[in-house]
């Protein structure tokens, strides 16, 4: 199964939108379903399409590296309701530290120096290290039993065929 991220940044930060832009990407290449927020302005509220695809996704993932708008307050408090805390990422800068609180919550937090670019590399990697899927032991078994009775079956068949009379 394809593990979906819904990403959100604060539209009034380039940095936060660069970020989340190169995950989109990243994530789209490395087979992940990546969500952005779907903004028609700076000060609209949170958007029924957003909404459904934070409903969607796996993840909700949180730039607050800078001040928040009021959208992103929204999205966030929208995913709290919809998300267990365990699939809840929210990014801080290691300069300025956390800017917001959650006491009735504990999402994940990861921190990003955001002046540095293998730093930001790194935090990437980290990122899709965190939300990658973990397949279970039943899925494992399942795939190598299939590719052993396929195996079993080809070796069968060129049996077959190496062992059989052919009449003219």
């Amino acid at each position: 199964m394809q593990e979906s991220v819904f990403i959100t940044y604060n539209p009034n930060s380039d940095n936060e939108k660069n970020i989340a832009l190169d995950l989109f990407r990243k994530g789209k290449q490395n087979g992940y379903f990546i969500y952005l927020p779907e903004r028609n302005n700076y000060f609209s509220k949170i958007s029924q399409q957003t909404k459904l695809n934070i409903d969607s996704a796996n993840w909700f993932v949180i730039f607050s590296t800078s001040q928040l708008s009021e959208t992103v307050k929204d999205e966030i408090e929208y995913a709290f309701k919809s998300k267990k805390d365990s699939n809840i990422i929210v990014i801080y800068s290691k300069h300025f530290g956390k800017n917001i609180d959650f006491p009735n919550n504990k999402p994940i937090e990861m921190f990003i120096d955001d002046y540095n670019l293998n730093s930001i590399e790194q935090f990437k990697k980290d990122l899709f290290e965190k939300i990658k899927p973990v397949r279970n032991v039943k899925e494992k078994e399942g795939a190598s039993g299939l590719e052993i009775l396929l195996g079993v079956g080809a070796a069968l068949l060129l049996l077959g065929a190496l062992t059989s009379d052919k009449k003219k």
